[in-house]
């Protein structure tokens, strides 16, 4: 996970920065003051760095999943727990996924230079 931080960081420094900048500036309705930054962010991530299209793409289903009972559960978000912890264990399979066929690329493509 500080990998795919370390390539928002990189990819994305300035919406990034806004997005800080904004919550900085409005801490009280952040979650409301600070929209259109936040849909920047995302943007540029899932544009740039390639892990949170592939998760966001394999597991949509938790993530529409968690959304619905935050949403329902706004005054009690520890109801979520559950919902949150299947999330996280697509994230996780579905990064080790994207990470080995990553590495098989780079295998492949390896091989197919040394082959010349």
């Amino acid at each position: 996970m500080d990998d795919t931080l370390e390539q928002v960081r990189e990819k994305c420094a300035l919406q990034l920065e806004m997005y800080q900048k904004c919550v900085e500036n409005y801490p009280h309705s952040w979650d409301k003051s600070c929209m259109q930054q936040k849909k920047a962010l995302t943007k540029c991530s899932e544009d740039n760095v390639g892990i949170l299209k592939f998760v966001k793409e394999h597991c949509t289903m938790q993530i529409n999943a968690y959304d619905r009972c935050l949403s329902a559960n706004s005054e009690k978000p520890d109801e979520c727990v559950q919902v949150l912890k299947e999330l996280y264990f697509c994230t996780e399979a579905t990064s080790l996924r994207y990470r080995d066929q990553e590495r098989e690329k780079q295998e492949a493509t390896a091989a197919a230079a040394a082959a010349k």
